[in-house]
């Protein structure tokens, strides 16, 4: 009977504890909110309002998936995400060794997105899904439902174009895939991005440069030559995994 007290009482404990607990977020929210300036108080609470929508969600598996970008909200948050994230290198990794990349500043939506990409996980499991000799290396898609997941929970946004004078399709450039037809916004798909192998003139003033491999294209020489169907999708995978280096 003692032991049975003892833990009525635990239990009483516990829920006057939990019912406790949002009061006192609250009373360390407002005292948190005395030290600080009114415009001060307003940038907090809009921030915690940013991590809330913006959080990353789970499938019925588990997997995660990536925060919601709303279209309308692209701008606002790659500009806002371009500022707090620095970085213009970054480190692809395959089976045939690193690509090392340099990001364009000069197109911030861009590299922004593609940190948050990166960042965010997006490009686990996706591969090489485009491979032709002496043209281009196409990654950032694969058949695995997991892609096609991830890319519709972040609203599957697109980017506008951003064509950078003088700068022009070469050896080594890295640019944003696109959709050809039913595209009059000449909208780019961030998801979706290719290495030239070569001055592709067709290209200019079509797809947005947004980099440049600094390292390893001997390795992209190489998957390009790998055996492929008639899709141009290498017959093996080629997995990719991308990192941020600085």
């Amino acid at each position: 009977m003692k032991s049975s007290g003892v833990f009525l009482l635990l239990v009483i404990l516990f829920i006057v504890g939990c019912k406790d607990t949002p009061q006192k977020e609250k009373q360390e929210v407002v005292e948190q909110e005395e030290t600080l300036s009114p415009d001060q108080v307003l940038k907090s609470r809009e921030l915690e309002k940013q991590k809330q929508f913006y959080k990353r969600r789970l499938n019925s598996k588990g997997d995660t998936l990536l925060p919601f970008i709303p279209q309308d909200s692209v701008e606002v948050f790659f500009t806002r995400y371009a500022q707090e994230n620095p970085e213009t290198k970054v480190r692809m990794r395959t089976t045939y060794g690193d690509i090392e990349i340099e990001l364009f500043k000069e197109t911030p939506l861009y590299r922004a997105s593609f940190l948050f990409l990166i960042k965010n996980d997006y490009f686990d499991q996706t591969v090489v899904h485009r491979a032709v000799v002496d043209f281009i290396v196409q990654a950032g898609n694969s058949d695995n439902m997991i892609t096609a997941q991830r890319k519709n929970s972040a609203g599957n946004y697109q980017l506008p174009m951003h064509i950078l004078p003088n700068v022009k399709h070469k050896y080594g450039s890295v640019s944003s895939a696109k959709y050809w037809e039913n595209n009059p916004e000449n909208w780019h798909n961030p998801f979706d991005f290719f290495i030239s192998l070569r001055a592709t003139k067709h290209l200019d003033g079509e797809h947005t440069i947004f980099g440049r491999v600094t390292k390893g294209m001997k390795v992209v020489e190489a998957i390009s030559k790998v055996e492929k169907d008639s899709r141009d999708w290498p017959r093996i995978d080629v997995y990719i995994d991308m990192s941020v280096v600085e």
